[in-house]
């Protein structure tokens, strides 16, 4: 299959939009009419459709998903693209990474949809890669993503359900399963427990595959590291029929809107921000002020502080943005925006100020258990920060919209 890359000569280097991409299921009601037979008594919780993996040991790299491993619909992430993309990490060759990359995060989406139009919307699984490495004979990450998007129909999204929900009934009295109102989104706890040789990931990674491969791939998005770790690229590519385009980020000017910086100059203790995104986003609702120089707010800026921090709330909310409305540098640091202006300003009452914007359900504990939360230079959604397991909380927020979905539709 030959395959044609298409980039503007400004698309030189760009950074993972991992998992900005939102799912919105409002569409999707009337999809699925042929729904395949599910098992009633079995659930779906924020683990079972967001699924982080566990990092394995050093010689055990090779049992999860590699780049060159094949699914049905062929190789799950072919060199040739990975090969046309920008420089993912400075100073280093994609060739070089691309043996060490795997799979590390899978999620599930009944309903991917773009902008404020209403348009049909489009099924599919999703795969975080990232890179691996030794640190002092342990396994770690490198902060580089490449986020890989499979097509399913409107009929087989029913099978996977079915096919995940079955799975999970095999393994329903494990030890490790928690009680539903404790459940919060991290590494999958039957993966964890058991391993990527045991049963639940064999059978788990033998359905998604049944789905995946090169022959579905509809979308590439990527995250390059620069600047001595200070500095990420954002865009993406879209694929059909073998051609790939540079995805267009929302909210920027049309004349360079292929591609979106983030800056984070603090060193060695990010807890602050100094740097910013560029280009900035054309809209009110703007993080600039907050991540550009914390240095230079004073208690003369608390109106705008309120606001850029009630904007932060709003980009965390599926229910107010999707991939169509929100630029992604905007979207993978809202997370160490917001915790640092609540952190730094209490006497703001920023989560009571922001209440209206904030996304809620009842149903799924939205709790965030992931470490170094105050780290302002991790923009990190879903995966790996070295060898520590991090997902932001926008990632957590649509994740308990699936999981809704699912559950009352299948």
């Amino acid at each position: 299959m030959k395959i044609i890359i298409k980039y503007p000569l400004s698309f030189v280097a760009v950074l993972l939009s991992g998992s900005l991409f939102l799912s919105s299921l409002s569409l999707a009601q009337n999809s699925f009419a042929n729904t395949a037979q599910t098992n009633p008594s079995v659930t779906l919780d924020v683990n079972d459709v967001s699924v982080l993996l566990p990092l394995p040991s050093t010689e055990n790299w090779n049992l999860l998903p590699q780049a060159t491993t094949t699914a049905a619909a062929g190789t799950l992430l072919p060199q040739e693209y990975v090969q046309r993309l920008p420089v993912l990490l400075q100073g280093v060759k994609n060739s070089k990474l691309y043996p060490d990359l795997r799979v590390l995060g899978i999620r599930i989406d009944p309903c991917f949809m773009e902008g404020l139009t209403p348009t049909r919307c489009q099924p599919q699984i999703r795969m975080v890669w990232q890179p691996l490495l030794v640190i002092n004979g342990r396994t770690n990450t490198l902060d580089v993503t490449l986020h890989s998007f499979y097509r399913l129909s409107d009929e087989e999204f029913p099978e996977l359900v079915a096919a995940l929900k079955n799975i999970k009934a095999e393994h329903s009295n494990s030890a490790v399963a928690p009680k539903k109102s404790l459940i919060t989104m991290g590494v999958n706890p039957l993966l964890a427990e058991q391993g990527l040789d045991g049963d639940y990931a064999k059978k788990f990674f033998q359905t998604i595959y049944k789905y995946a491969g090169q022959e579905r791939l509809a979308r590439v998005t990527f995250m390059s590291l620069f600047g001595r770790e200070t500095v990420w690229f954002f865009g993406g590519l879209d694929i059909r029929n073998g051609e790939a385009t540079a995805i267009r980020i929302p909210r920027l000017d049309p004349a360079r809107n292929t591609i979106q910086q983030f800056a984070n100059v603090v060193a060695p203790n990010p807890t602050w921000f100094r740097g910013g995104m560029f280009p900035v986003p054309q809209s009110e609702e703007n993080l600039m002020l907050l991540i550009e120089d914390s240095r230079k707010l004073s208690p003369d800026h608390e109106e705008d502080i309120i606001k850029a921090t009630r904007a932060a709330f709003r980009f965390e909310n599926p229910k107010l943005h999707n991939p169509g409305t929100v630029d992604c540098v905007s979207c993978h640091v809202a997370q160490p925006a917001k915790v640092w202006a609540i952190r730094q300003y209490p006497w703001l009452s920023l989560e009571q100020a922001s209440s209206d914007d904030t996304y809620y359900t009842p149903e799924i504990n939205l709790k965030n258990m992931s470490p170094l939360q105050d780290r302002t230079n991790i923009a990190r959604m879903f995966g790996y920060f070295t060898d520590q397991p991090f997902v932001a909380q926008r990632t957590i927020n649509e994740t308990a919209e699936v999981v809704k979905y699912i559950n009352q539709n299948f």
